[in-house]
């Protein structure tokens, strides 16, 4: 009985080291870990830009008397939102990683606007990171002015050494 106890415990012991050193590790591919590095520089570069000094104009200011006038037909901006599930990618377009999908009427919070035509960076709903997103895949409100947004550049793909 002792030999059939001690065989025992020690199967159970084998087991349990066998599905220890098999357990998986959480280690991020190349693509993934590049596709972080990109996010970061992103986040970095935008907080870069809202901690740049604006311009102030020379000479003597003149004090202009502002009148608030509450009008009926005024009504504030609506946030983007997004026109159909889409995906939004740590760059622009599918030769980046995709960060997640959007799902259809997510308002979104617009941060820049891309260096190449037809692309936003907007935070991502889901993770908060900034991510780039078709302009066709919105809905903006005519009346927000872009020009206020940063341009930002995506950062290159690397490509791998042989």
């Amino acid at each position: 009985m002792n030999v059939r106890y001690n065989r025992l415990c020690f199967v159970g012991l084998l087991v349990i080291l066998i599905s220890a050193a098999c357990s998986f590790k959480a280690t991020l591919s190349p693509a993934e870990q590049m596709a972080t590095n990109i996010a970061m520089g992103v986040s970095v570069a935008q907080s870069k830009t809202a901690e740049a000094p604006t311009p102030r104009p020379s000479g003597t200011p003149t004090k202009t008397p502002v009148l608030a006038t509450p009008t009926a037909t005024s009504q504030p901006l609506q946030p983007p939102v997004v026109v159909r599930l889409t995906a939004c990618w740590f760059g622009p377009g599918p030769t980046y990683n995709t960060e997640s999908s959007i799902t259809q009427g997510q308002s979104v919070e617009l941060l820049g606007v891309g260096s190449l035509p037809g692309w936003y960076i907007i935070r991502n709903p889901y993770f908060l990171q900034p991510c780039w997103i078709q302009a066709a895949d919105l809905s903006i409100d005519p009346r927000m002015n872009l020009s206020q947004l940063p341009v930002m550049t995506p950062y290159p793909l690397r490509t791998p050494k042989p």
